[in-house]
């Protein structure tokens, strides 16, 4: 999957979402992601969940939407981790002209998560970091 060209399909406005977790990591080369996460400003988030082209699933008493390997999160804010969509778009990394949640950022969100492969992950953004 060419991470670019799945984002260039979604043909969204690019300054309404940003990607978040592995997304980021496939973007910089760190490793390949399997499927693209997404948060998307309100607005839009409603205009792509009425667009009845996405599936939708309800998880945590939110609802997701997904189409292909790409899923759109509701928002990014859980008991151990919470920022807004504003806020990660004012302080993404952009690349290719889309905002990906910046390695800062990311490796507090994973940390958050806490799964064996987050903590894997957090490993390969450290090591990233300090190669640059």
């Amino acid at each position: 999957m060419n991470i670019f060209e799945e984002l260039h399909k979604l043909d969204l406005p690019a300054d309404q979402f940003v990607v978040v977790g592995s997304g980021t990591m496939d973007a910089l080369g760190m490793r390949s992601a399997q499927d693209i996460d997404i948060v998307a400003i309100p607005e839009l988030n409603k205009k792509i969940r009425e667009s009845g082209e996405w599936k939708e699933d309800e998880r945590y008493g939110k609802i997701f939407l997904s189409k292909g390997n790409v899923e759109i999160l509701p928002d990014v804010s859980w008991d151990a981790y919470s920022a807004t969509v504003q806020e990660l778009i004012d302080t993404a990394l952009v690349i290719d002209g889309f905002n990906f949640m910046n390695l800062d950022e990311l490796v507090k969100f994973k940390t958050a998560l806490g799964r064996e492969k987050d903590m894997n992950d957090i490993k390969l953004i450290e090591d990233y970091k300090n190669q640059k």
